[in-house]
């Protein structure tokens, strides 16, 4: 389960790749489910590919306090939010804002996400 992986998560400090597929999960209910995977991952990782797709309650709150909490070593960022159905253009942007410095790659996937308009891009 979600909640197990969470507790295992921590005991992975020299993690630097990793791929974590959540698409249609049902435990990620809220954005403090979001916000707590990503607090959670290891200060090495320098590689991830999040996919929250068809997760319909990722809002502009959660994309807002996650994009400050992914590791400060993260250089490639493969995130993929196709139709979760509450993302929004302020979320995109509270999340660009967040982003670590050290980012180098930067792969959105925003498919079927009906309240991002192209001012939002």
């Amino acid at each position: 389960s979600l909640h197990r992986f969470l507790l295992i998560l921590p005991q992975c400090g020299l993690l630097q790749h990793l791929v974590l597929g959540f698409a249609n999960v049902t435990e990620i209910t809220d954005d403090d489910v979001v916000t707590r995977l990503v607090g959670e991952l290891p200060g090495s990782l320098q590689y991830l590919h999040l996919d929250l797709s068809r997760c319909k309650l990722i809002t502009l709150a959660s994309l807002a306090t996650v994009g400050g909490k992914f590791p400060s070593s993260l250089q490639h960022l493969q995130l993929e939010l196709g139709s979760c159905s509450l993302t929004t253009d302020a979320g995109l942007a509270a999340l660009a804002d967040m982003l670590p410095g050290s980012l180098q790659h930067l792969q959105l996937d925003l498919g079927r996400c009906e309240l991002i308009t192209d001012p939002g891009l």
